[in-house]
């Protein structure tokens, strides 16, 4: 990946979670949750992967790639653009891996630096009259740094595939895929051990069957299919020490809207909790190709049908003891994974590749395809896609192709998005503690549940690609590229900021409370001291998140400098990602401007209302890679050194003055604010006023929100050096000797907005060999 323009520079590290980001600049869950990764034929699916507990990192934010064997694949194809109809259930990018087939001599790899050893094992064999058989065997372990190992991964992976003629019209190919990871982070073993640790384990089990029938038919040329299927048993142990920092820890389980007396513990303890998570996928896809040729036209069609589903059948979330909690005070419960049903997903494609010589030096390529995709088809959380993608080539002259495409990529929602889980609250009803009258202590709090609506109205993130580039063939066989693109998802998946209201009363020794010495108190519910009146979001899930990412990209390959055989690529990119939530942002009023007995108990007679659209995060980078690969034959040796610059690197958060162009009354109902009432008054009860009114009131002037004094931080210029020597040993296998960050460039420089120094490229160095035999 990191030879692709843009792409920054950087050392393996399998102990961080690693997915797919393509054309974008900091972590955004729609653009990697919605980046496809299609293995031999199935797309890694993500969609049954659910969060519980506050543990899991790995729903929404795409496939985790560490899982994939590199030394077991044959080829990739990464799609940035705009892709074939043929492939859906993405926004931003795919990739399209294939493993190794045929035959292959048996082949050792071993990879080792300070903080990784990688070993694999491989062959390729015949058997007989029965096909191809391909083996491979990947072991890996990593520690995030040798020096502390308090975050290590473990891999195993096996991979066995088998091709074979069935007739001479019918190939068949079957792969079989068992992968164990086991991602752990915890104490040094040096230090001190207190117990905590956090332990995930992944079992997965991966078929996938391709098929190619030669039909010779007019219109089925070739007939293809695909069945695949994964199960996976994903096990997380989590263990911390639960802290008590203002007294006493309420242990908060209750389920159902109500009052609850809750226990309580006085001293930390030492809680653990687990996570039992079984995603599933099914995949099927039936797909014919076809052409004609007419005159100076060629045409090759292609259209088919897929289907795929995801479930998911594990416990969830749950406490090793429910008496000692992992998050005793969280806002949610334990969900069995289980109660979700099954996510069906259905989608039509057809595809036509048309090429037309205009001359024998001229020529208009075009690729016109549309995609159909329905989820929960006939259920009432379904949803519909329609992607058409047009791509054109046109050759203006043998040295140079003008090109340019525009389409739609669908991402569908899943699991967690279209089934949420209630929404709780929790808020102290009653705390009586006498000393030494252990028997009438009584903690009582009150619990509101919302049972969150299915995601009824939630639609597919759809991303718009336009891109326009040309090729230049150039003296020398030197190959320049350009390419300006634009990437907009302007419905990405949020959380929507409904709301609900409600009353929580409140119970006290002397209104509410029935005390008894020595005996248990007792609670007269219909005598509050205080009734609360407070706003609870719902927790429902939507479209409103808006992601634009632009740039331009080259790609320039300076040919061969014969002399001393070395080739010189040199590319780079410049890019600018925009993200910003659209619809309206709800806030309490500032307490400031609230009697005490608001702000005390932290409520607020309404909410207001604002427009969000102008408030976006921006980032912007521009950064060039030049490569040098020098061939040395007569030694057997290939040299290579890298050189990358970070020349321009921008963020910032902009927040603009915007006034409030409504208010939410506690009735739900909502109240518009035009700009000539911007000088009046609101009183607590959400009456509007010209002019001060007695008592208690909020000035609407008050509740503007400033312009932040945040301006951009830009960086300082970074740069990266990196070297890799390659010597074959004869015909039986080869060594590699790299090193990143060759040297040691890790300055202490100050952004823009600071005079504080800080190291920059920290992390950056490494090194390492690598080994193979041909057995």
């Amino acid at each position: 990946m990191q030879l692709l323009p843009g792409k920054q520079m950087g050392n393996l590290d399998l102990t961080q979670q690693s997915n797919l980001q393509l054309r974008t600049l900091v972590n955004n869950n729609t653009s990697a949750f919605g980046s496809s990764i299609v293995v031999d034929g199935m797309p890694l699916s993500n969609n049954a992967t659910m969060t519980a507990g506050g543990f899991s990192g790995t729903a929404f934010v795409g496939t985790d790639l560490r899982q994939i064997s590199a030394d077991n694949i044959d080829n990739v194809e990464v799609v940035r653009g705009i892709p074939s109809a043929e492939y859906g259930d993405l926004t931003s990018g795919l990739v399209i891996v294939h493993s190794k087939v045929g035959l292959t001599p048996w082949q050792f790899r071993a990879k080792v630096n300070p903080a990784l050893q990688n070993y694999s094992l491989g062959k390729g064999f015949r058997l007989a009259q029965a096909g191809i058989m391909n083996f491979n065997f990947d072991y890996a372990k990593a520690w995030g740094d040798p020096r502390m190992k308090t975050r290590s991964y473990g891999r195993y992976t096996f991979n066995v595939g088998h091709g074979y003629n069935l007739s001479k019209q019918w190939h068949i190919d079957t792969k079989l895929r068992l992968f164990y990871a086991n991602d752990w982070s915890g104490k040094d073993p040096d230090a001190v051990n207190d117990g905590t640790e956090n332990n995930n384990k992944n079992y997965s089990f991966n078929l996938t069957h391709n098929g190619r029938i030669s039909m010779n038919r007019p219109l089925m040329r070739t007939l293809s299919y695909t069945l695949g299927g994964s199960f996976s048993q994903v096990n997380s142990k989590n263990t911390r020490i639960v802290p008590v920092s203002s007294g006493l820890l309420p242990i908060l389980t209750a389920e159902e809207t109500g009052y609850h007396a809750v226990p309580w513990t006085t001293s930390s303890y030492l809680a653990t909790g687990n996570t039992r998570s079984s995603p599933a996928n099914f995949f099927a896809k039936l797909n014919d190709s076809f052409f004609f040729n007419a005159g100076k036209t060629n045409q090759s069609f292609k259209m088919g049908v897929d289907y795929r589903v995801s479930w998911n059948s594990g416990r969830g979330y749950y406490n090793e003891n429910d008496e000692r909690p992992y998050t005793p005070n969280s806002d949610g419960r334990p969900r069995a994974f289980s109660s979700y049903p099954a996510l069906h997903q259905l989608s039509f494609y057809a595809e036509d590749n048309l090429t037309w010589h205009i001359t024998k030096q001229h020529f208009v390529r075009a690729n016109v395809g549309l995609r159909f995709t329905t989820q929960q088809p006939f259920a009432h959380v379904s949803t519909t896609a329609l992607s058409p993608r047009l791509n054109l080539m046109y050759r203006a002259a043998k040295w140079i192709d003008l090109r340019g495409g525009i389409g739609l990529n669908s991402k569908t929602p899943s699991l967690d998005y279209l089934y949420p889980s209630p929404k709780y609250e929790d808020h102290v009803a009653a705390n009586y503690m006498p000393v030494g009258d252990p028997a009438a202590q009584l903690l009582l709090y009150h619990t509101q549940v919302y049972q969150v609506p299915y995601s009824k109205g939630m639609k597919n993130a759809t991303t718009t690609k336009v891109e326009l580039g040309l090729d230049l063939r150039l003296p020398g066989n030197r190959k320049l590229s350009l390419l300006a693109y634009q990437d907009r998802t302007p419905n990405g998946f949020s959380p929507l900021f409904n709301y609900i209201t409600y009353y929580s009363n409140v119970y006290t020794p002397t209104q509410g409370l029935v005390l008894t010495p020595g005996a248990a108190t007792k609670v007269n519910f219909n005598n509050p001291a205080r009734r609360d009146l407070r706003f609870m979001t719902t927790g429902e899930i939507g479209n409103e998140n808006v992601t634009v990412n632009k740039g331009i990209e080259f790609d320039f390959d300076l040919g061969v400098i014969n002399p001393i055989n070395t080739t010189i690529y040199f590319n780079g990119a410049y890019a600018e990602m925009e993200t910003w939530q659209k619809g309206r942002t709800y806030s309490s009023v500032s307490p400031s401007l609230l009697p005490a007995t608001y702000s005390a108990y932290g409520l607020t007679p309404f909410k207001m209302v604002y427009s969000s659209d102008y408030n976006r995060n921006i980032y912007r980078q521009f950064i060039n890679t030049l490569r040098m690969v020098t061939h040395i034959p007569r030694l057997r040796m290939v040299a290579s050194f890298t050189g990358q610059v970070i020349w321009y690197n921008y963020s910032f958060n902009k927040v603009s003055t915007t006034n409030p162009i409504g208010y939410l009354t506690p009735d739900l109902n909502h109240h518009p604010i035009t700009p000539d009432m911007m000088q009046g008054f609101l009183d607590l009860d959400g009456h509007y006023y010209a002019a001060a009114p007695s008592g208690h009131y909020v000035r609407l002037s008050d509740v503007v929100v400033r312009a932040s004094d945040a301006v951009p931080t830009k960086t300082p210029i970074t740069w990266n050096l990196s070297a890799r020597l390659t010597k074959e040993l004869g015909n039986i296998g080869g060594l590699s000797l790299y090193v990143n960050n060759a040297l040691f460039y890790e300055p202490y420089l100050h952004n823009s907005t600071t005079t504080t120094l800080s190291q920059r490229n920290v992390g950056s160095f490494g090194y390492g060999v690598e080994l193979y035999f041909n057995l």
